[in-house]
């Protein structure tokens, strides 16, 4: 299993998360297999994203996917996102 780590800064949070959501079906059906979302304390318009795919290729060509810039655009999306593609290197006990 792969992750991706995603951050980056909209206009408004409340106007961004429907918009993520209802993006849901295409993640789906291109292999992510869950997300989890994070928000800035100091700022709760930067938001970090976790998603977790059945692949690495399955994710970097979700990401590079010329529909997911406009999905993000008209989101509110207002920087360029900071990607992460991870690998689980496993748990501590602390």
């Amino acid at each position: 299993m792969a992750s991706v780590l995603v951050r980056h800064k909209v206009n408004n949070y409340d106007t961004w998360r429907p918009i993520f959501e209802a993006d849901g079906e295409r993640r789906k059906a291109g292999g992510c297999t869950g997300t989890h979302l994070f928000r800035n304390l100091d700022n709760p318009n930067e938001v970090i994203i976790n998603l977790q795919w059945d692949s690495v290729e399955n994710a970097r060509k979700f990401v590079a996917n010329p529909g997911l810039e406009e999905v993000m655009k008209n989101a509110g999306v207002v920087d360029q996102p900071d990607v992460y593609f991870l690998d689980d290197a496993g748990r501590t006990a602390s």
